[in-house]
């Protein structure tokens, strides 16, 4: 038994839904199936998206890379919704990455390992020459989605310009060159998007909001001799961004994480752990306390004698004056040149682990 977060219902052709969802005890993204493997129709599918379902399942491994998230559903129970009107794109974030659920931000390129290519048509997609081993995840947007439809279907641009000089593309600049007035300008540009959520499209999405992107099947036109390709597409903006410097997230404590995370208050299993855990982080400061103030003669003793280097029979010491070193500054980096640093950043898989931290009143008294 595992609880499942409901984050998307995609449309899907015949009246069929496919549902995303994450495993909070797993830590997995899963895309949910019914026991033999098949979609729900939209009509029959009971998953809403915020529900919270304890749902018994099994991966299926019937279809190649990307799609690795698909479960076959053996029983389900419903247990509650969220309300995310208390939560922000941070939280919701920061919650999601603790069970390594993988959450891009910035550019659009970023995305799924860097693996993402651009057709003549400004779609982007994954080909069978370099395929992510996952098929969902969860971006924070780094410019705002124009929404528009086309052919009867709602699409979003995400434009960044950068595409107009890069060398593949370099041909398609003089026709987006148009003459106004006398005066020659340059078309919007940037890349297409098709959005297949159920939900009623936003007309935008802002900047920092938080969008659940996934990789369609393996698809190519019938009438074409092009690779099958997974396509990428927009399943939904789960939280949008902030507008005018003003927080989506109010000041309830009530918000979506202590939700997500489960939390067991004074255990009894824990009061012996407590009581030792104490005592030893107690011991691990008084100690700390004097071993800083024997660093502090033994460098005195050194600056006094003018020697740089000491050794004994158990340890080696080696004095460094004061001087002034270069350091690089990652976050000011990172906010002067966000698009190339996220370039430069993929998912990483940690280890399980846990933080201890000694309550503030606690220390305080």
């Amino acid at each position: 038994m595992a609880r499942v977060l409901i984050v998307s219902r995609t449309r899907m052709a015949n009246g069929y839904v496919c549902v995303g969802g994450v495993d909070i005890d797993n830590r997995l993204s899963l895309r949910l199936l019914s026991q033999n493997g098949g979609h729900e129709s939209a009509s029959e599918c009971p998953y809403e998206i915020w529900d919270i379902w304890d749902i018994d399942y099994y991966l299926s491994h019937r279809r190649p890379n990307p799609h690795t998230e698909d479960a076959n559903v053996t029983r389900r129970e419903k247990t509650k919704n969220v309300d995310p009107q208390n939560s922000s794109v941070e939280k919701l974030a920061s919650a999601l990455e603790k069970y390594n659920i993988p959450i891009f931000h910035g550019s659009l390129f970023s995305l799924f390992d860097g693996k993402l290519k651009l057709n003549d048509s400004d779609k982007l997609y994954i080909s069978k020459d370099d395929v992510p081993d996952y098929s969902t995840c969860f971006w924070i947007n780094d410019k705002r989605l124009l929404g528009y439809e086309s052919r009867g279907h709602q699409k979003y641009r995400y434009n960044n310009m950068t595409n107009v000089f890069d060398k593949p593309n370099a041909d398609k600049l003089a026709c987006m060159l148009r003459r106004e007035n006398g005066l020659m300008k340059l078309n919007q540009y940037g890349y297409t998007i098709s959005y297949v959520g159920e939900a009623e499209p936003l007309d935008t999405i802002e900047a920092g909001s938080l969008i659940r992107l996934s990789l369609a099947h393996w698809w190519a036109p019938e009438d074409s001799d092009d690779e099958e390709r997974c396509y990428l597409q927009l399943s939904g903006c789960l939280i949008e961004g902030k507008t005018n410097g003003e927080s989506n997230a109010s000041n309830n404590e009530d918000s979506l994480i202590p939700i997500i995370e489960k939390q067991e208050q004074n255990p009894e299993w824990f009061e012996e752990y407590e009581r030792e855990l104490d005592n030893l982080l107690t011991e691990k400061a008084r100690v700390e306390e004097q071993i800083t103030a024997l660093r502090s003669q033994i460098q005195q003793q050194m600056e006094e004698r003018e020697i740089d280097k000491l050794t004994s029979s158990k340890f080696q010491v080696n004095y460094s004056p004061a001087k002034t070193a270069m350091q690089f500054d990652r976050k000011a980096f990172k906010k002067e040149n966000e698009e190339l640093y996220s370039l430069y950043c993929v998912p990483k898989q940690k280890e399980a682990s846990i933080v201890i931290r000694k309550k503030k009143r606690d220390v305080e008294e």
